[in-house]
């Protein structure tokens, strides 16, 4: 069995991140283009009120802030191996969990990582442990962001 270390998970994890952030962020850019597009291109957007486009505005930022940004953030933390990457790293796993199902398959693969014995040399902490067939189940299931990753090498 090819099992991982405790620094080829902290990679692997920090490649999965900016794959994860780059995917939302430009699906994201790419949609604010569209609605740029629509905005200028038909009469009929201006039955739209400045209030309404001001509130889609904020929605969009802080949309962009959470599945964007944050999992570059984390990516970054992880690349450098930040210690303020556990807590922020935990956050944006939770969130990403409603994500089904390469946000659920990463969101678990971090939090094994971070109670894994591996994790905890890396990041510190204490608690119940995972093992290490636990992490590396869980590792299984983000393999279809891990299979982009290994194309974008």
């Amino acid at each position: 069995m090819n099992l991982m270390t405790a620094e080829e998970h902290n990679k692997t994890l920090a490649t999965l991140y900016f794959i994860y952030s780059g995917i939302h962020g430009l699906t994201l850019i790419g949609l604010l283009l569209l609605v740029l597009v629509v905005k200028f291109a038909t009469p009929a957007s201006q039955a739209v009120s400045p209030w309404a486009m001001a509130i889609g505005v904020v929605a969009f930022l802080i949309l962009f802030l959470v599945v964007g940004l944050l999992p570059l953030m984390v990516g970054y933390g992880f690349r450098k191996r930040a210690r303020w990457a556990k807590p922020l790293g935990t956050v944006v796993a939770i969130i990403s969990l409603v994500n089904i199902p390469i946000g659920t398959a990463l969101g678990i693969y971090t939090i094994k990582f971070f109670r894994s014995g591996e994790g905890r040399s890396l990041y510190g902490g204490n608690g119940a442990a995972a093992s290490h067939e636990e992490l590396n189940d869980a590792m299984r299931g983000a393999q279809p962001l891990m299979n982009w990753a290994d194309r974008l090498k």
